[in-house]
Order: structure tokens, then sequence, then C-alpha cells
């Protein structure tokens, strides 16, 4: 069987991307196997250089990935192919080498320059915190994560770090857009799976089971970046003892509005959150929970008269809005009746983005705040919306806000 070795315009763009961490997540069959392997050799091996292409299981990658290094090298002049380490060693003592993450121990002690990280989504997460990363410190090595998603799970977290932090760059791509799988097999996947699964496995979409809290969140299509900002700005803030969060808006004369920064502080404190709020924009709007003009989470002062004496404008209806209003008005702003999109968010708000994605729902309709890692964000931008942007409700024959 011959390798067919395709590198068109995309592939080539990434393989060429200087940043030291790559994320791809793509669906099923889409070239993971042979994109990995072409990153792996695209430069000259230097002596006694270690490159890994890590697998979730010895199984897998004795069957998937293997056979095609076996086929490559079997014979090669100047390298010597190892049956039993699953390893290519060449004549100035580089190797190119297969392992399994499932025998995590045999993976420490030695430097890396280049990893594959195949099937992250299934790989423990601490193997790449404690075990692969430190290994290619010492080299400033460089890594590539790949894989389809498993829901919200650890492909996530590294795609949205590849949309944001500086020495990263992440990519998303479905099946068809690889070319080894024809449309018609993909149709015939799609009519005989479930609507969710389809496009995890087939469009490389992070899915859940749940009851998702803004429900007309899509990623495509509301995170973006903005042309221009518009001067008026206002904070959406969240106060609590765990994470203090606040979320910055501009919104343009149409009403549409944008966020485009976040601060998010753990173990922190009001004070603390308003100082970082002043120096990124000073003496605007803020939408607190209405909560805070009755206790503060560390001192006498209440939230509101701490966040006042930094100079924000407190803007907070009397009561709590209930979490049904806050979300209705949320996914109307996302989203309205006749399709209109009023909102969007900045990939560099990856609190505020993983809080859409992922919150849900409880029995009730309200917000679920059964994980404490999330909301906060979430929270802070409804209380914004929630208040500028309230859902009219009929009340007899009168109509009121």
């Amino acid at each position: 069987m011959m390798i067919e070795w395709t590198l068109n315009k995309t592939r080539k763009k990434i393989l060429n991307d200087p940043s030291r961490h790559k994320v791809i997540v793509a669906g099923r069959r889409w070239g993971k196997t042979i994109l990995s392997l072409m990153y792996l050799l695209k430069d000259e091996f230097k002596p006694n250089e270690r490159r890994w292409y890590i697998t979730p299981t010895y199984r897998q990658g004795r069957m998937i990935v293997f056979p095609i290094l076996r086929q490559m090298f079997n014979g090669f002049v100047g390298a010597k192919l190892n049956e039993t380490e699953m390893s290519v060693v060449f004549e100035n003592g580089a190797e190119l080498a297969v392992k399994g993450a499932d025998n995590e121990n045999n993976l420490r002690g030695v430097e890396l320059t280049k990893c594959v990280m195949d099937e992250m989504a299934y790989i423990k997460p601490h193997v790449w915190e404690e075990i692969i990363m430190p290994m290619l410190v010492t080299t400033q090595g460089e890594v590539l994560f790949i894989g389809t998603p498993s829901g919200y799970d650890t492909m996530y977290d590294l795609y949205s770090k590849g949309q944001s932090e500086e020495g990263w760059n992440s990519w998303q791509f479905k099946t068809i857009d690889g070319g080894f799988v024809p449309k018609e097999e993909i149709e015939r996947a799609k009519r005989s799976m479930d609507e969710s699964v389809f496009r995890q496995e087939f469009e490389g979409s992070f899915e859940t089971t749940g009851n998702r809290a803004a429900w007309n969140f899509d990623r495509e299509t509301h995170v973006v970046k903005a042309k221009e900002l518009s001067n008026k700005l206002w904070y959406g803030v969240d106060h609590n003892v765990d994470f203090n969060t606040a979320v910055l808006c501009t919104e343009y004369s149409d009403g549409t509005v944008h966020f485009f920064d976040e601060i998010r502080l753990k173990n922190s404190n009001t004070e603390e959150l308003a100082i970082e709020m002043k120096k990124i924009a000073p003496n605007i709007e803020c939408y607190p929970d209405p909560a805070g003009r009755n206790r503060s989470t560390t001192s006498r002062r209440t939230d509101h008269d701490i966040l006042a004496q930094h100079g924000f404008l407190i803007r907070a209806k009397k009561s709590h809005p209930s979490h049904v209003d806050r979300l209705n008005a949320l996914n109307r702003k996302l989203k309205d009746a006749e399709g209109n999109i009023s909102m969007t968010v900045d990939p560099s708000c990856v609190y505020l983005i993983k809080d859409l994605e992922q919150c849900q729902r409880d029995r009730r309709g309200g917000l679920d705040k059964s994980n404490m890692n999330l909301t906060h964000a979430l929270d802070a931008c409804s209380y914004g919306i929630s208040h500028k942007f309230p859902i009219r409700r009929m009340l007899g024959s009168s109509m009121s806000w």
C-alpha cells in the first residue's frame, strides 16, 4: 500500500505555522495520523534528539501508527527500525518513536524536541501537564495536540488556548475538509447516527448531552474580532469568593454589544477586582450582581460601595433578576426570533466563551450552579444584558418591562 502524502494549502499552513503549541480538532478520517507524521518528519533530525508520537494506548500505536513507520523506513539506509520499541533510530543517534500513554511511567526521564499527542481527549490530562510538558521545557520543544473531541474535554481547553494565548494556535475541521472520505459516505453516516454524535465525530464539534443555558450561542457565529470599538463601554460584574469576575463590553449605536475583555481573580475580593478594572477601563458604567448592594465578599462596605468609590457608575436593579429572565434576555441578544445577532465575543474572552458553551440549566430552567468553575463570566455578562435589554412581559392587558 502506498502512502499518499497530500499537502494541500491548509496542511502547509499548519505545518509552517511558527507556534510551539498547535491544536487540531477534527472529525474522523480527516487525515490526522498522516499530518501528525508530516509534522514529526518535517525538519532535519539533529544528533541524539527525540521525537515521539504518543497515542492513548500502546495497542493503538502498534496497530495504527507504527505500521506506517515500518512501511516508510523498512530497508531505509541510515535508519534502524526497532519493532519491539516501535522506533526508528538514525545514524546520528536521533530517535523517532511511537509511545502509549497508558503506561505513563515509561514516558518519564528524557528530553523531547517534538511531540504529537494523538486523540488527546482520551489521554489523562496529567500526562501532558506533569510528564510531557517538562520534557519539552529544556529543549524549548514543540507539540501538536490532535484528535476528535469527546464533549467539553481537555481538547476543548487546549483549543481555547490556541485561540487566545501567545505561542499557541488552533484549528477546527470537519471530516469532509480532509478530502479522504466521500461526501456520500458522510451523508450515509448522518442518516444513521444521533445528531450530536454525528457533529462530534464527523464535524469535530464540542457537544454536550445537557440542557445548555446559552442555547443560542454558536462559536462560529458569535466569536469574532471587532473591527472597531465604540466609545460606550460598560462592565458586567459577578462577586464571588472563589472567582471575582468582570467582563468588559462595547455597545454600538444600533444596540449591538461586543464583549472584548475579561478579568477573573481567584480567592480575591471586590477591592482587588476594582483596581484591575480601573487599569483597563476606569470611570465607566458597571452592572454588578444586584445583591451586591447589601453585602461584600470580604468587608463591611458593600460590593457596590467599593466599586463606586473606585469611580464606577453602578447600575443595578433593587431586586435580583431570576435566572430564567436573565437567560432569556441573554439568548435573545445572541439571536432573536428573526435570526438577528446582536451580541458577539472576542476570542480572548476564554472564560465567557467557556461558560456560554458549557453552562447548563437546572430542572426549573434556571442556571445550574453545581460546577463552581463555571457560571461566573456568564453571570457577569447577563447582569448587564438583562438590565439594559430586558425581556418584555405581558401582564393582563398591559405591557411592562
